[in-house]
């Protein structure tokens, strides 16, 4: 087995273990929507702007921006604390990731797939937004 070096050593951009499954079977990684958020907040404002001077091209903008919101969620890695935007995930390969993957050993506890993590936050704004809007007219 040769030795990885993150520096040096080139990875193609869709890793696989020998048994065919995908690196993020051994990954661990957070999802962090924070950047998204604050994105959400300026365009939730230029789109109420829009919708009060009644200008279409700055509406269609806002809706542009809330689009381009999704690509601002980034993920935290637990093995070597690496954030990068959650479009390249499957290409995040850390000393530790590349170890048990070609050891084809379990994570130390399995983490959520960024897409249920995701899942969980969207479905948590919502609910926030909504009791938001239930206390403002109650």
């Amino acid at each position: 087995m040769t030795q990885f070096d993150p520096d040096l050593d080139m990875l193609p951009p869709r890793l696989a273990s020998p048994t065919g499954e995908p690196v993020t079977e051994y990954q661990r990684l957070i999802v962090n929507p924070l950047l998204a958020i604050v994105g959400l907040l300026g365009v939730w404002s230029v789109f109420h702007y829009s919708l009060q001077v009644r200008n279409l091209p700055l509406f269609l903008l806002s809706i542009a921006l809330a689009v381009a919101c999704a690509f601002l969620i980034q993920y935290h890695c637990l093995d070597c604390g690496r954030t990068d935007f959650t479009i390249r995930s499957g290409r995040h390969a850390c000393v530790k990731v590349v170890r048990r993957m070609r050891l084809e050993e379990e994570p130390p506890f399995p983490a959520l797939s960024i897409r249920f993590q995701i899942t969980l936050w969207v479905v948590s704004i919502l609910v926030v937004a909504l009791m938001y809007v239930i206390m403002a007219n109650a």
